[in-house]
């Protein structure tokens, strides 16, 4: 997953309209096209973000599910783009909670906490999003393990 082409392709559709509301509604249709893209979701006339969310929480467990989180990660770092309050905001939250589960750890998101914590942790996720998606590193080096060549420093 290329989290820089993402956010490319997500800049590109707030750029495409002009200014004001009319820029929140194109990126909102590429949200809603590209769930549909990635989570496979036959397409309809008035399909709505919150539905792309709701099968994207019961869809398997997939790098395409992974990677519309990711997707709805950055969107949670454009003001005026994701939903704040209601039902939508929770679905979405439901969703990153399951999808991002080991990431969000890394990131020390508040799982306990109030609605309020977790809408902050996960308004400032977009900017490390990259970093906890990385594999862990060893904490053993390899050659410990006879598994690699010994290197001096």
């Amino acid at each position: 997953m290329d989290i820089e082409a993402l956010r490319a392709q997500l800049s590109a559709a707030l750029d495409a309209a002009a200014p004001g509301e009319q820029r929140v509604r194109s990126a909102r249709e590429w949200l809603i096209k590209r769930g549909i893209e990635t989570l496979q979701i036959p397409p309809r006339p008035g399909i709505a973000l919150d539905e792309i969310v709701q099968a994207a929480i019961g869809a398997p467990p997939t790098a395409a599910r992974r990677e519309y989180a990711v997707i709805l990660v950055l969107a949670l770092g454009v003001e005026g783009l994701l939903p704040t309050r209601g039902e939508t905001e929770r679905l979405i939250r439901s969703f990153l909670e399951h999808a991002l589960l080991n990431p969000l750890r890394r990131a020390d998101y508040p799982f306990g906490g109030s609605p309020y914590d977790k809408r902050q942790a996960l308004a400032g996720l977009h900017a490390t999003i990259d970093e906890h998606l990385r594999p862990l590193e060893p904490s053993i080096p390899r050659w410990l393990h006879g598994v690699g060549p010994r290197t001096e420093n």
